[in-house]
């Protein structure tokens, strides 16, 4: 299931992936049958075009096969209405740059040293009209304004 992000869940992402809690922070979480958190992408620094997303995967095939990186797409381009997503990436996290290429993100440019010395920061970004998975709302899916 794919729902809105709540405390716990953001307790439980922030320890795979530090992250300082914003006042416009808000996200989607998926899990299994039993309740337990897959993964989740959180969305934050919104603006009137955009938002910056973090995406964390505690179990990504399963996370993925449910339709986390859809349901992101729906959240950021139909609910909220903006036309693109933003990502840092280390440059030295291959497995993440890999992801965000395949869901669709293209590089900008890259900040060097700006992860920490000799390891780039590479800025991801997604548009609205690229993005090869936003499709037509299931309208069966929890709505994602929560936490």
């Amino acid at each position: 299931m794919i729902t809105a992000m709540q405390t716990h869940h953001w307790e439980q992402l922030n320890q795979v992936m530090p992250m300082v809690r914003q006042e416009d922070t808000r996200g989607v979480v998926a899990l299994d049958e039993n309740g337990r958190l897959l993964g989740g992408i959180v969305c934050e620094d919104w603006t009137e075009t955009m938002c910056s997303a973090h995406i964390v995967l505690i179990d990504g095939y399963k996370a993925l096969k449910m339709g986390l990186h859809k349901e992101l797409a729906n959240f950021v381009f139909t609910q909220a209405g903006k036309l693109k997503i933003m990502g840092l990436v280390p440059a030295d996290n291959e497995k993440a740059l890999k992801l965000d290429k395949h869901l669709g993100f293209t590089e900008l440019f890259r900040i060097e040293n700006g992860y920490k010395p000799d390891v780039d920061y590479v800025v991801m970004e997604l548009k609205r009209e690229n993005c090869p998975y936003w499709a037509e709302v299931d309208y069966g899916q929890e709505s994602s304004r929560a936490a």
